[in-house]
């Protein structure tokens, strides 16, 4: 007989339990070394995988033979194995992907990506758009729907947006990104323009960080307790979400965050707006006071000369000029996307019906600019898809946003009205920019449209 310290005697069970418990002893100081207040568990998975997609670099990660294994799609992977060894989570899972209203879009863009990425080997891209596109989408409308609810997932990017947000602003005084020390991909390289740093937060690029921002902006503006959009439920934090605008130096995303701000406004009800424009009536003035007494400052001066440089992008005009702006190095940086778009998709060089594929290399010299950058969405997937591959995405990712203003408009819904013009936004953006790894994020506000949707028919 097996007995205890105090030489009382033990039972098969209290013996299987100590015995676990000695021999699991570094498992357990391993769970919470790795996982510090969460058990090694799908709730924990889950949890990890929302601050990897929201928050972590997409170049931190271990570099494999044919693809990345970044933090997002280590913990992709351990999510999905939670939900598959759960006989009820993988057919409500399943479910999810069977009943998508989209995923005949879906499966005809991937079927493209697929057959072009082994013509033209490319497994890399292949896995990039399964696990950054199709895996994140389904994976983020699972949790909203089963496991957090809407009122908590969007809390946990509030969340999110608030430590970025706070972060990376750091860079302008050390002069590195913050995310930088996560930096194993060797991926992240500064960036300034007219002798001032452009923040990057968690991306590889300050015009990506912005392009981020901008998707995440009109959700900050819903207060999602009361079903409206109010632009003073979350004051604090869409301000500090400007300022990072601004300080990533991103022309366009300027004139995108005034666009959907706009787009906010006239979906504020009567109450709001004159309450909105009173409170305006006051900040405007004092602002334009402060900025007119400390407009010799560089600080100052970095913030006009980015703010005019997009004013004189769709006025044509050089206001930026006199904030230090150099109007040749702006007006060659808008020349030759046209030059871009007349050599690509209108130039005889590439098959209309079969791209390049993920791994071609893009370069050319045209009228004497060197262009290696594709700072178009679109003419990135001609060159690397064809047509089918540009139609079949124009498919996939109109159709979550004809569903969300079909029922913006039919149902007056002001969730369905901020994941619109999230989506507007980011097209608008992808005509001057390529995607710029951002659209994972943007999978993530279709997952989340997809569910609201499921909820609200169920």
């Amino acid at each position: 007989m097996i007995k205890d310290n105090n030489g009382r005697s033990m039972g098969l069970k209290m013996r299987v339990y100590k015995e676990n418990m000695y021999n699991n002893y570094p498992r357990r100081i391993l769970r919470r070394l790795i996982l510090p207040g969460f058990k090694l568990s799908y709730h924990g998975i889950a949890d990890w995988f929302l601050f990897s997609l929201f928050v972590l670099p997409s170049y931190f990660g271990i570099r494999l033979g044919f693809f990345d294994l970044t933090g997002l799609r280590f913990f992709e992977v351990l999510l999905l194995c939670c939900i598959c060894k759960n006989s009820k989570l993988r057919r409500l899972f399943f479910d999810l992907i069977a009943e998508c209203p989209n995923k005949i879009w879906i499966a005809t863009y991937l079927m493209v990506v697929v057959y072009t990425n082994l013509i033209h080997p490319s497994i890399g891209t292949i896995f990039y758009w399964i696990m950054n596109g199709v895996v994140v989408l389904f994976c983020v409308t699972f949790l909203v729907k089963y496991e957090y609810g809407l009122i908590a997932f969007l809390n946990r990017i509030k969340a999110f947006t608030w430590i970025l947000c706070l972060i990376s602003p750091l860079q302008m005084i050390t002069g590195t990104p913050p995310f930088a020390i996560l930096d194993t991909l060797g991926k992240v390289s500064t960036t300034s323009r007219f002798g001032t740093v452009r923040i990057m937060g968690n991306c590889t690029v300050a015009n990506g960080y912005a392009m981020y921002l901008m998707i995440l902006f009109p959700l900050m503006c819903y207060d999602w307790k009361n079903r409206r959009i109010d632009f003073w439920k979350n004051r604090g934090l869409l301000i500090l979400m400007v300022f990072n605008i601004f300080m990533t130096g991103s022309r366009l995303t300027i004139g995108t965050l005034l666009l959907g701000f706009f787009l906010c406004l006239i979906n504020l009800s009567r109450n709001q707006f004159y309450n909105f424009i009173k409170v305006m009536i006051v900040i405007i003035p004092v602002t334009v006071m402060l900025i007119y007494c400390l407009k010799d400052t560089s600080f100052i001066q970095s913030l006009l000369r980015t703010f005019f440089s997009a004013i004189d992008e769709v006025l044509n005009t050089n206001y930026a000029v006199k904030y230090g702006a150099d109007a040749t190095t702006l007006y060659n940086s808008s020349y030759y996307r046209e030059l871009l778009w007349k050599h690509t998709i209108l130039g005889d060089w590439l098959n209309p019906l079969l791209g390049r594929g993920g791994n071609y290399k893009f370069g050319m010299y045209v009228e004497g600019y060197r262009i290696q950058s594709i700072d178009n969405f679109y003419v990135g997937q001609y060159i690397t898809y064809a047509w089918p591959g540009v139609i079949t995405w124009l498919l996939m990712s109109g159709s979550f946003l004809i569903q969300s203003i079909k029922n913006w408009i039919r149902r007056k819904s002001a969730f369905m009205a901020v994941i619109s013009i999230s989506i507007i936004c980011y097209f608008i953006s992808l005509w001057y920019l390529d995607q710029l790894q951002t659209f994972p994020f943007m999978m993530a506000i279709f997952g989340i449209e997809y569910a609201f949707l499921r909820e609200s028919v169920e």
